[in-house]
């Protein structure tokens, strides 16, 4: 059994790249996931692991920018695999097979600078421009004329 998920999380270790006989690049890296809950207790912080694998040319790239420690955000089909430890303790891994992915966080997470600002466009390619192809941003004008659009309600979120 399978199901889509969104991971904002950070990496547990380095990407390590493999390639198939075939030459399919194949990216296996860890993802740490951070929640908190208030309990009668009081607030409990739980971490969830998750083991990720990504193919092809998201690999390539994956290995090329993520270090341990890298703020990503992971889209995937999640599946979850029983196996035994090495004392027969019944276990359960949370594995992701990648779909899509953004680089998140700032340059403290693990990435350099130029890898947070750059826009990877992976999977299904959406057709928007990546960082360079566009032209520079909008004038005033045409940031007045858009608000000015909405009817003078409050902005929502994403407006500008």
């Amino acid at each position: 059994m399978s199901t889509s998920i969104s991971i904002l999380g950070n990496t547990g270790r380095d990407v390590e790249l493999r390639y198939t006989p075939q030459g399919r690049a194949v990216a296996n890296f860890t993802v740490a996931s951070n929640s908190v809950r208030n309990t009668a207790q009081g607030k409990v912080k739980k971490t969830d692991w998750y083991n990720v694998s990504a193919f092809g040319k998201q690999a390539e790239t994956l290995s090329k920018h993520l270090k341990k420690g890298s703020q990503i955000l992971v889209r995937g089909r999640l599946s979850f695999n029983p196996w035994l430890s090495r004392d027969g303790e019944a276990r359960v891994s949370a594995d992701v097979v990648l779909q899509d992915f953004d680089f998140a966080g700032g340059a403290g997470n693990g990435n350099s600078a130029s890898d947070t600002t750059e826009k990877v466009v992976s999977g299904a390619q959406t057709g928007a421009p990546e960082i360079g192809e566009t032209d520079e941003m909008p004038s005033p004008e045409m940031i007045a004329a858009m608000r000015d659009m909405d009817g003078g309600e409050e902005p929502f979120a994403g407006q500008f």
